[in-house]
């Protein structure tokens, strides 16, 4: 085989999708359509009076919209339905002819295409099924597909479904500012991130109960700077990154200082083992009291850990400077964002671990290791922003799909979005 010439430019990369010049494809199931919804002129574009009772008039336009029902008592299961908008031409009795105007579709540069136009395929409550499958559900869009066609019968390209997620962020994206307000005026906050296959960013959640907001990141002080713009009004729950110090009231995980503790107590190294094996013995009797004391007697337990708190923080001076990497990083650690730790003791209810935040990202680390997450930008801000209002709903024990299918209603027709759902009590 002949040799390409050395200095020959090498062949450009296949960039993946479809490709310049290829042919395209068009909707060829035929639904039926189960009602017809017509759209008049109000009034006569040229003498602005109102139009006879049955004028002369003619269909010129249109669109077909399908949905999803609205679960019914009456008729449980998911049904679809087609409804075909029409739009009309009417002569008035001056002789000028006057059209139905749609409202004006708004484009949103910053989501690629997605726009303000309540003119969609796909009903709310249907796009608001498709992120649930794809996002809560972990779902590929080659599976969503499969499922819609076994389920309804529905036959959705793969190009359309992503295209939904991604106008079902833009559209619902007001709906951000509502959550970092929640987020400002919470009395805990639980931070933690978890690596994405983006470009080496992060994955961040901030929880605080009843509120989620996800970011994805670089591991910098900007994301934590930029979500917390108003401030904070409660307490940091956070692990060791040295960005949170700069927030006081903050309190450590101590389930992660246990974790090194038990490291250290396992090494070979016989005089590190044993230091290990004093700190960790100090930190677990440092949370037992902790958690003894939220059901018993109201007792100064800063007081009374006193002494172990001091031999705590003298172990961990004598060898902040050890030879031994891993103990001497360990005891700076532990100096640096001591206030941090034993915040509880001052006030035993508050939570000695972040594992709040970690349950939360671990569901979205399993979809990150299915789908190996987002490859751009928009993709990224559209999955964050989603994830967001789902796992905000689920904290306060409300439909999910209810709440996006409403929002993305609003969205649509360019209204306000409507309030975050309370917390069920029922729930």
């Amino acid at each position: 085989m002949a040799k390409a010439p050395s200095g020959a430019a090498a062949p450009a990369a296949r960039r993946p999708g479809r490709q310049p010049g290829a042919p395209g494809f068009g909707r060829n199931q035929k639904l039926t359509v189960n009602a017809v919804l017509d759209h008049w002129p109000a009034r006569c574009a040229a003498c602005d009076e109102p139009f006879a009772a049955e004028p002369v008039a003619q269909a010129y336009g249109g669109y077909d919209e399908i949905e999803v029902l609205p679960a019914d008592p009456n008729a449980p299961g998911l049904r679809l339905w087609v409804t075909q908008h029409r739009f009309w031409e009417a002569q008035c009795g001056c002789g000028h002819c006057s059209r139905y105007q749609p409202p004006r579709a708004v484009v949103l540069p910053e989501w690629e295409g997605a726009r303000v136009d309540a003119q969609q395929m796909l009903g709310p409550h249907l796009a608001g099924l498709i992120v649930m499958l794809c996002l809560r559900y972990r779902l590929s869009r080659a599976k969503v597909q499969e499922l819609l066609w076994e389920l309804l019968g529905l036959q959705l390209s793969a190009g359309l479904l992503d295209q939904t997620i991604r106008q079902s962020a833009g559209q619902v994206a007001p709906v951000e500012e509502l959550l970092l307000e929640e987020i400002e005026r919470a009395g805990l906050l639980h931070l933690d991130e978890t690596p994405w296959r983006e470009s080496g960013l992060l994955l961040w959640v901030f929880n605080a109960v009843t509120t989620v907001v996800y970011f994805i990141g670089a591991r910098s002080a900007e994301i934590f700077v930029n979500a917390l713009q108003g401030g904070l009004a409660g307490c940091l729950m956070s692990d060791g990154y040295a960005v949170y110090r700069s927030y006081l009231n903050r309190i450590r995980c101590l389930a992660h200082l246990l974790r090194k503790a038990r490291g250290l107590a396992e090494a070979t190294c016989r005089h590190t083992s044993q230091v290990g094996q004093q700190l960790l013995d100090l930190l677990g009797a440092l949370m037992q009291a902790t958690q003894a004391a939220r059901d018993g007697p109201s007792e100064d337990l800063a007081e009374q850990q006193a002494p172990n708190l001091a031999q705590l923080k003298a172990l961990c001076e004598r060898h902040q400077n050890s030879p031994f990497a891993k103990l001497g990083e360990f005891c700076r650690e532990m100096l640096n964002d001591w206030e941090a730790i034993i915040r509880p003791l001052l006030d035993p209810s508050l939570p000695l671990t972040n594992h709040a935040a970690e349950r939360l990202l671990r569901h979205w680390v399993i979809a990150r290791r299915l789908s190996f997450g987002t490859r751009s930008e928009q993709g990224t801000r559209a999955f964050a922003l989603l994830a967001s209002i789902i796992d905000t709903c689920r904290a306060r024990k409300v439909s999910a799909w209810d709440y996006l299918s409403t929002a993305l209603q609003a969205g649509r027709q360019g209204l306000p979005m409507p309030p975050l759902p309370a917390v069920s009590v029922g729930g």
